[in-house]
């Protein structure tokens, strides 16, 4: 879709735009399979990376390798505790912040839409004081199909109440971009430290703009009559 400036809605991932969540859990998911003598790949990753938590992908593979359910569990419970000490130790990501205030400032209508569940967006959004400058969220639990799926997009979209070609998608991730794009609406691009090394245009969600990061917002060009 093109846009039509000047621009009146943002529609912002949370993991890996946001606050980079995506590289901690990378980290931890990665020792562990070391610690069992396996690999773990980020080809292997991207396969979940943007998707629902349940998405198991890689480590559903992983943990059949693990024959009792008891170590099974023992294994998810101490990475999701390693998981959340290493992420409330992050800030936000470079201009999130800024570009969040400012666009709350010129009276944009800002919402989240996010393939993990309310518990961990909303927790995160108000650890990090940015919980009243949002609209709204659209979180996992809320659809049936998360990313890639543009379900996601067009519950957003709704909430938002403004007309599509207003609104720009900010996503880190390819399949966030490719669910955005397939909700027809106007996708920015920026990739944190891991998802950098991700293809963004071998999966048909090209995006129509990429930044190296939030500091770079064009906001001349968007806001412009």
């Amino acid at each position: 879709m093109m846009l039509k400036p000047p621009l009146q809605g943002i529609l912002f991932d949370f993991d890996g735009l946001i606050l980079d969540t995506e590289t901690p859990i990378f980290q931890a998911w990665q020792d562990k399979f070391q610690e069992h003598g396996k690999e773990l790949l980020l080809e292997d990753w991207a396969e979940i990376l943007g998707k629902s938590g349940k998405e198991d992908g890689p480590i559903e593979e992983f943990l059949r390798t693990i024959n009792n359910e008891d170590e099974q569990q023992a294994i998810l419970d101490e990475v999701s505790r390693t998981e959340l000490d290493l992420v409330v130790k992050k800030k936000p990501l470079p201009g999130a912040e800024e570009l969040i205030r400012k666009a709350k400032q010129k009276g944009l209508t800002l919402g989240i839409v996010s393939s993990s569940d309310q518990k961990w967006v909303h927790s995160h959004i108000k650890r990090l004081g940015l919980w009243d400058y949002f609209d709204h969220t659209s979180c996992a639990e809320e659809v049936d199909q998360a990313k890639p799926d543009p379900a996601l997009y067009y519950l957003g979209l709704n909430k938002m109440n403004v007309s599509p070609e207003k609104v720009i998608v900010l996503e880190d991730s390819p399949n966030g971009v490719l669910a955005a794009k397939r909700a027809g609406l106007f996708c920015i691009a920026v990739p944190n430290a891991l998802t950098r090394q991700l293809p963004f245009f071998s999966n048909g969600g090209t995006p129509d703009l990429i930044l190296d990061s939030l500091q770079s917002f064009p906001w001349d060009e968007f806001m412009k009559e």
